[in-house]
């Protein structure tokens, strides 16, 4: 994202409805209609462009994405979207974040965001559709100027060319021509065998490779802005205690301090000109604290808590046949409990925010994934409508679901600290506030299953309970995620999963507590995928039949069951050497289904993975090196979170505090051999950020008992 700017947006008067110049570039956006713009339309209500190029004279072209990058490929890969649609040329594009308005929402959702693995399966399309407008815009033009037919023109690396006489115009040379001309209506997309971005795999966009590799890229940790402060926070240690007092007179003599204050929510903000002074000053401020009850509360008491409601007047997930005559009548039945702990997520870029805030106006530049959410909850707390508050999007440092919060808790830290001062302010976490005190945690889940299958090895019953804290309640997605008790993201990869079962009897329960809690990546599916994948794997044993084997068996749909091939044969399934630490696990999420074989290597009591088969189908790749690349990252990511990762309480506190006592993968952890295979069924795209984690967590366990004989269902997985 070269020529990135702290002053930029493009206000309402400088649009017309189809096209408009803006200094010596040309700002192209059009209105693709959505179910979101009906409204309007019926009411004839202006509507602004929903994507943007611009083009400068001088055939600069840029990019103006509503999506963020933090470290998945995000950028390029839309950018060889539209990229290809215009016939632009790829290297030499330039990316700028995009203000936070409307028409850069996600589509479906009411606000800018990125998450769940929606970027590409849901902007793809209209990203492309702007391309190709476009592009046939700029062929009219050159058609026009020429005085040829449209159909005489080519289009290659940001150029037009005149097929006869093979005369070349700049697409910046154009654009005079095309301020003024009427949209063409129902452009068609190229076709698969004409892209030449599209489809192929393409390593990250040279410019922000040159931009990370040279520290040229500004993440939200690198802002600096003139007369810029920094504030470190003291978090309360036992969660939900209250400040009844404090004294900061020592560390106000310090150099450097600025102010200390109070904020609304619990907490103290150090304010100095650099932020180890702030962080120095913090640890001189003695605070008296009501730590309420919870500080009686720890680990043990809350896992205690959590099974004494399994099998209890519980909210139902799915009900469905006769469970309690399957189960009666049943050849073979096999049950597990599992637990799986609070994890953090541990971005490598601590936490931050820096805002501006002065009078009825505000500056905000930020590395966060719900940048309508943030912005509009700033201006709640700044007192000041949200189209004053300049948003700008910077890099993210990895995220893991940490910067796509939706309580807005660092947020709304950052907005409490700079309300009122007047001068910008970096409310930074450090490591140890991130990972303890003011974490935000993977829910901790306990769950047990019970399943029944005949004598053919057909499944006839699965019964379940699921206990832990929602992810949505007290937050903007509530309303249509909680419904009868229930939190939508309990029941993700659980009661959808793909077998073929007779009879269903699933209920989940979701305690409260001060805990704070924050979607993983991959979300539900972390237990969902265990859970299933294993109860499955240990069916698949009690009834003598090969795990894959019964998982064909047992799943109607032909794209699991071509993948599940896929890997037989990507990692030699069948001639594998019993009981060598062989595991296999399949599991849809975010719209893709990803299946792995892998081998593990169990060697005084520690185990290694050592090998991994994987196969993928989202739809289409449109860049398979980048879905490659997604798998690999979801694979080693998830490898420390089964056998290192976990958060404990002890008596209200949290016991981990930094990478040394909260673990995650090591090099040496990462498999000699990740061989991943993708399948382009050509069915709806499904998203690539997520989907490798949760059939990872489950071919871990499986593999685990085909080495050891033992079922490890507590995470993290510790041998002997």
């Amino acid at each position: 994202m070269l020529q990135r700017r702290y002053k930029m947006g493009v206000n309402r008067r400088e649009f017309i409805k189809g096209t408009t110049a803006l200094g010596t570039a040309f700002i192209v956006g059009f209105h693709l209609q959505t179910k979101g713009m009906a409204a309007k339309l019926e009411k004839n209500d202006p509507l602004e462009p929903n994507a943007f190029i611009k083009i400068d004279k001088d055939n600069t072209i840029t990019f103006i994405l509503g999506q963020v990058e933090m470290g998945q490929g995000t950028y390029s890969t839309i950018a060889m979207c539209i990229a290809d649609e215009l016939d632009a040329h790829w290297e030499n594009i330039i990316f700028e974040p995009a203000p936070v308005k409307e028409v850069y929402n996600m589509p479906g959702m009411g606000m800018m965001l990125t998450g769940g693995s929606y970027s590409i399966r849901n902007q793809q399309n209209r990203v492309r559709k702007v391309g190709a407008t476009l592009r046939y815009m700029l062929k009219q033009a050159a058609a026009k100027k020429w005085q040829v037919r449209v159909y005489d023109i080519d289009t290659k690396d940001s150029y037009v060319i005149n097929k006869r006489t093979k005369e070349k115009l700049t697409y910046g040379s154009l654009i005079e021509d095309i301020k003024n001309m009427k949209l063409p209506n129902d452009i068609a997309l190229k076709k698969e065998s004409e892209y030449t971005l599209i489809g192929k795999p393409m390593k990250r966009h040279p410019i922000e490779v040159e931009e990370k590799l040279t520290g040229k890229g500004i993440f939200g940790i690198d802002v600096r802005l003139p007369n810029m402060k920094y504030a470190s926070l003291i978090f309360p240690k036992v969660y939900g205690a209250k400040i009844k007092s404090f004294d900061a007179s020592q560390a106000e003599k310090l150099d450097g301090i600025v102010k200390i204050k109070q904020l609304p929510n619990n907490k103290i903000a150090v304010i100095a000109n650099h932020w180890w002074q702030a962080k120095n000053a913090r640890d001189l401020v003695k605070v008296q604290w009501d730590n309420g009850e919870f500080e009686k509360v720890s680990t043990a008491n809350l896992i205690k808590e959590y099974k004494e409601y399994f099998d209890t007047d519980i909210p139902v997930m799915r009900k469905d046949g006769d469970t309690n005559n399957a189960f009666k009548t049943a050849h073979k039945i096999v049950e597990a409990e599992y637990s799986f702990p609070f994890l953090a997520h541990a971005p490598m870029e601590p936490l931050n925010c820096t805002i501006s805030h002065t009078g009825d106006s505000a500056y905000m530049s930020v590395g966060g994934q719900l940048q309508t959410l943030y912005r509009g909850t700033a201006a709640k707390i700044l007192g000041i409508e949200a189209d004053s508050i300049e948003y700008y999007t910077n890099y993210l440092g990895g995220s893991f679901g940490r910067r796509s919060t939706p309580n807005s808790d660092f947020i709304i830290d950052a907005a409490f600290v700079s309300k009122d001062e007047g001068y910008p302010i970096m409310t930074l976490y450090s490591r140890e506030d991130e990972i303890q005190s003011g974490g935000s945690y993977r829910p901790m889940t306990l769950a047990n299953a019970k399943l029944s299958i005949d004598e053919k090895g057909n499944i006839t019953a699965l019964k379940t309970n699921l206990v832990n804290q929602s992810l949505t309640r007290g937050t903007p997605f509530e309303a249509f995620m909680l419904k009868d008790g229930v939190d939508a993201l309990q029941r993700e990869g659980l009661d959808d999963h793909p077998y073929t079962v007779a009879s269903h009897d699933m209920k989940s329960f979701c305690p409260q507590s001060p805990v704070t809690v924050d979607w993983l990546r991959s979300v539900g599916h972390t237990v969902s995928a265990p859970i299933i994948e294993n109860i499955m794997d240990e069916a698949a044993f009690a009834a003598d039949i090969d795990p894959l084997d019964f998982r064909v068996k047992n799943i109607k749909n032909p794209r699991f069951i071509k993948l599940l091939k896929n890997v037989a044969k990507q990692s030699d399934w069948y001639n594998r050497k019993k009981g060598s630490g062989y595991g296999v696990a399949i599991a849809e999420s975010f719209g893709s289904i990803v299946a792995f074989v892998i081998k593990v290597n169990v060697k005084d009591k520690d185990y290694k993975v050592e090998k991994v088969w994987g196969a993928v189908d989202c739809g289409f790749a449109f860049n398979p090196y980048n879905v490659e690349n997604q798998m690999i990252s979801a694979i080693n990511f998830t490898i420390g979170l089964t056998k290192y990762s976990e958060i404990t309480i002890t008596s209200g506190k949290v016991d981990q505090s930094n990478f040394y006592d909260y673990i995650v993968s090591r090099q040496e952890d990462a498999p000699s051999l990740i061989d991943i295979d993708i399948i382009n069924s050509e069915e709806k795209i499904g998203g690539i950020g997520e989907p490798g984690v949760p059939p990872m967590f489950a071919a871990i366990i499986n593999a685990l008992y085909d080495a050891t004989g033992k079922r490890y269902t507590d995470f993290p997985i510790k041998i002997g």
